[in-house]
């Protein structure tokens, strides 16, 4: 196949490390891949990554959208794979009549926002939606009025089996309120961030320190918060998280990961993340969360008020050593490694343009 993906390669993120990944993993299996990207957004660099089995053309001129990207000329393509919701992305691929045929991939919650949203877009000459959560298929489809084809395939996080050694070691008995929790993502109110601090009293009974690493609007107001309640030694903001080898030593430290999010969600791959590496979580099951159900993790139905309650219920499990991390990472390997995600889309692209796998 010749394939035209369409994602934001210009920050880090899970747009850009799924464009990029699955690029890297169809052009492995013998596809030809272009991916582009639209021009830096506000202040940000001009980083592109380097690579030498799929070409990188960045959309910064008008006539490259009006002229169907990604050169400012009409190439043919077998199939445009459209991550993300702005309008050069959306418009692109339908104002290039040789492509045959064209996919939105929604890795958003699937709500609209407003009336006026590219994704709107979609009625007009796309033939398939794919959404990285069966909630965010389902509500894509009531929010979009989409009654075209669609199937659930979940966003490639970053490929810890390729980059890490990710080899579990014994873990020592956990004595009551000596957990180490993370958390890892963007600091923005309706991640619970705040939320949980303010019920410290009774969070703090089963875990001994918190770690926040990421960046965002509220880091200020977090801040704020720890100092005025005493709590700079057990609850820490570490900044921006390495990647890779890194990252997954990193996530090894710790007993468990926490995402008590309350707004809008796709499926944020920190969860997935947390799985290659053995870590069980647990989080509100928003948008497409609750599609990492398994034995090991815990995830509410929505309500932030079974949050604690299932924080409680983890944290007991891994007291009495009910928590099979090998079983865990077992999960993600099966559901969600690399490997599997990108023989699901491949599979999916071959069928949808009629070609079989090589």
């Amino acid at each position: 196949m010749k394939l035209l993906l369409v994602g934001y390669l210009h920050s880090e993120g899970g747009v850009k490390n799924h464009t990029l990944w699955l690029a890297r993993g169809l052009a492995a299996r013998g596809h030809t891949v272009t991916v582009a990207t639209p021009g830096p957004i506000g202040t940000e660099p001009y980083d592109l990554p380097q690579e030498d089995s799929v070409r990188i053309v960045n959309v910064e001129t008008i006539g490259q959208v009006v002229r169907g990207y990604p050169t400012g000329t009409p190439e043919a393509f077998d199939c445009a794979v459209v991550v993300g919701t702005g309008w050069k992305s959306m418009l692109g691929p339908l104002l290039n009549r040789r492509i045959k045929k064209r996919v939105f991939f929604e890795v958003m919650s699937g709500a609209r926002n407003g009336k006026i949203d590219p994704r709107m877009l979609v009625h007009y000459g796309y033939d398939a939606l794919v959404g990285q959560g069966r909630p965010v298929e389902a509500l894509f489809k009531k929010s979009f009025g989409w009654t075209g084809p669609s199937i659930t395939i979940p966003a490639l996080s970053d490929p810890l089996e390729l980059v890490a050694d990710l080899t579990l070691l014994p873990k020592t008995a956990r004595a009551p309120g000596s957990l180490k929790a993370c958390y890892f993502g963007r600091l923005a109110p309706h991640k619970g961030l705040g939320w949980l601090i303010e019920r410290w009293d009774i969070v703090g009974q089963d875990i001994a320190t918190l770690d926040i690493w990421g960046s965002g609007p509220q880091d200020a107001e977090l801040r704020a918060m720890i100092a005025e309640r005493g709590l700079d030694g057990r609850i820490r903001l570490c900044g921006r998280f390495p990647g890779g080898a890194d990252y997954a030593a990193l996530l090894h430290t710790y007993d468990l990961e926490i995402l008590p999010t309350y707004g809008a969600e796709g499926a944020p791959l920190v969860l997935l993340e947390a799985m290659a590496c053995g870590v069980p979580f647990v989080a509100n099951g928003v948008g497409g969360i609750p599609d990492y159900g398994n034995m090991d993790c815990r995830i509410t139905s929505g309500n932030l008020d079974e949050f604690l309650p299932a924080l409680r219920s983890l944290a007991n499990a891994l007291y009495a050593d009910e928590i099979d991390h090998a079983r865990l990472q077992r999960h993600y390997l099966e559901h969600f490694s690399y490997k599997a995600l990108c023989d699901r889309w491949e599979a999916f692209l071959l069928d949808l343009v009629g070609e079989t796998r090589a």
